[in-house]
C-alpha cells in the first residue's frame, strides 16, 4: 500500500506556530474546554490543569479512556502540541513517573514546557522532533499517547516502526487521530492547506491497522468514532494497540 507523500513540514509548523500565538483563532476546527468537554475529559483535571493552558485542546479524541495509566508509568505523548495530554499524563503518573513529548512545531515545545510549569508538573519535558526518528531510547516508555498528529506524517508505518521501538515489552500504544469518513465519498487532495487541515494525509481504519500489525503490534483495536471534524471527508477515531 502506498501513502500520499506530498505534505510539507514547513506549511505544518507554520500553521501550529499559528495556533500556538493565536488561540483564540477560528482555524475551522474544535478546540478549547469545551472540546475538551465534549471529549469526556474529567472534572479533576479541567479543575486542576490552569485555564489559559486549556485554550489550546485541539484534541480529535480522549486517548486517556483507552487504558489504564499506573503511577510510575513512563509516557511519550507524539505531536503533544501545547502540552494538553502531557499535563493529564502528568497527573495519572504522579511524581515518580515521566512523561515525555515530541512536536516538530518550536513554538509549541516552548508553550508544552511553559504550560507544564505553570500547571506545577515537574515530570514533563517536551523536546522538537520527527515523529518518524524519536529522540527517545530504545524500550524506555509504557505508554504512547497521540492526538490528531500521526496523520500529520508523510510515512506513517516509520512512525509506527519508532513508537514500537520505543514502548517496553507489555507496552501500549493509545491514540485519536483523523481517518477517511467510509460514509462520505468526497476524494482529498494534497493541494494548499489540505495536509495541514488533516485531510490529504488520512487513511482509512483498516489502512492505518494494518500499518500497526505491520510493524509488530497486536490487538489491534479501532475502538471508536469521535465528533470530531476537520473536513466533509474526515472524522476523528480512536484506537489501541500493545507490543506483547
Amino acid at each position: 500500500m502506498s501513502e500520499t507523500s506530498c505534505p510539507n513540514n514547513n506549511s505544518i509548523i507554520e500553521l501550529y506556530t499559528d495556533l500556538a500565538n493565536n488561540p483564540e483563532k477560528d482555524f475551522g476546527w474544535d478546540k478549547g474546554i469545551k472540546n475538551a468537554i465534549n471529549h469526556r475529559y474529567k472534572d479533576a483535571w479541567l479543575q486542576t490543569i490552569p485555564e489559559q493552558v486549556w485554550k489550546y485542546c485541539a484534541a480529535v479524541g480522549n486517548p486517556f479512556e483507552l487504558g489504564t495509566f499506573n503511577e510510575g508509568d513512563s509516557v511519550l505523548d507524539i505531536g503533544c502540541g501545547a502540552g494538553v495530554d502531557l499535563c493529564i499524563a502528568s497527573l495519572l503518573v504522579g511524581k515518580t513517573g515521566k512523561v515525555f513529548g515530541v512536536d516538530l512545531t518550536p513554538a509549541m515545545i516552548e508553550l508544552a514546557n511553559d504550560n507544564a510549569k505553570v500547571s506545577g508538573l515537574s515530570n514533563v519535558r517536551a523536546y522538537e522532533g520527527s515523529f518518524e526518528n524519536l529522540p527517545i531510547d530504545d524500550q524506555s516508555i509504557n505508554i504512547v499517547i497521540s492526538n490528531g498528529a500521526i496523520n500529520l506524517a508523510t510515512h506513517k508505518e516509520q512512525v509506527f516502526s519508532e513508537i514500537f521501538r520505543v514502548l517496553s515489552v507489555g507496552g501500549a500504544l493509545y491514540f485519536s487521530d483523523m481517518i477517511k469518513d467510509e460514509n462520505n465519498s468526497a476524494s482529498s487532495s494534497c493541494h494548499g492547506g489540505s495536509w495541514t487541515d488533516c485531510v490529504a494525509g488520512t487513511l482509512r481504519s483498516d489502512e492505518l491497522m494494518q500499518l500497526m500489525k505491520n510493524t509488530g503490534f497486536s490487538d489491534i483495536e479501532r475502538v471508536s468514532l469521535t465528533h470530531y471534524k476537520t473536513s466533509d471527508s474526515t472524522i476523528g477515531a480512536t484506537f489501541k494497540a500493545f507490543k506483547n
